[in-house]
């Protein structure tokens, strides 16, 4: 079992079939800050109602104190592939090549005493509709469940958000509540609460 001292010493680095998750560093903030600039990317990410450019801010500076304090353990999404073609997979020779930032898949809100987490995640646009957020999220349950011992993970996402409804189903996350808010200038889209316990994974 990983605990947040172990994890001090450095996040570990795994990988899916097409990409590797690695921990967030600094030089990753200036293409973060580009992916969170597209108004679509951030549109279902917060609700505060303040142009695109100060959200963003905000919430890249929300990420780099909670990476600081392991309060939430944020990784890096980039995209990998081999050097060689289907028929050569076992020659060690290959070597995984690696693209810039593709996003970001963290767990939020960590407590380890109570063994609960929030999963959330968020990719460029170029890269929606192709199965890799789903491909993400399977391997960060395995990951919070496996490694890290995790009780319950649960993950949000805005009820407009379809897209990333079917990925949290896709990974058999069950739908808990729904949490309905209200804005005096307006209503405020309700929130799905996805969840999956220890033994819903095993």
């Amino acid at each position: 079992m990983l605990t947040r001292e172990m994890l001090r010493l450095g996040l570990p680095e795994f990988y899916t079939h097409r990409v590797r998750l690695r921990q967030l560093r600094a030089e990753d903030y200036p293409a973060l800050e580009r992916i969170l600039s597209d108004p679509l990317v951030i549109q279902y990410v917060n609700r505060i109602r303040k142009p695109v450019y100060a959200r963003m801010k905000r919430l890249v500076a929300q990420i780099k104190i909670s990476a600081d304090s392991l309060d939430s353990l944020h990784f890096a999404v980039e995209w990998h592939r081999r050097e060689t073609e289907e028929s050569n997979l076992h020659d060690e020779s290959k070597e995984r090549t690696f693209s810039p930032l593709l996003g970001i898949v963290s767990f939020q809100q960590w407590n380890e005493r109570t063994g609960e987490a929030q999963l959330g995640y968020i990719l460029d646009r170029p890269f929606w509709g192709q199965g890799l957020a789903t491909e993400v999220v399977g391997e960060m349950l395995k990951f919070g469940f496996g490694s890290l011992k995790l009780k319950r993970i649960e993950s949000r996402c805005q009820e407009g958000n379809q897209a990333s409804m079917r990925v949290l189903m896709k990974n058999k996350m069950r739908l808990l509540r729904t949490i309905s808010a209200y804005d005096p200038s307006g209503e405020v889209p309700s929130v799905l609460v996805f969840s999956m316990t220890q033994g819903d994974y095993a």
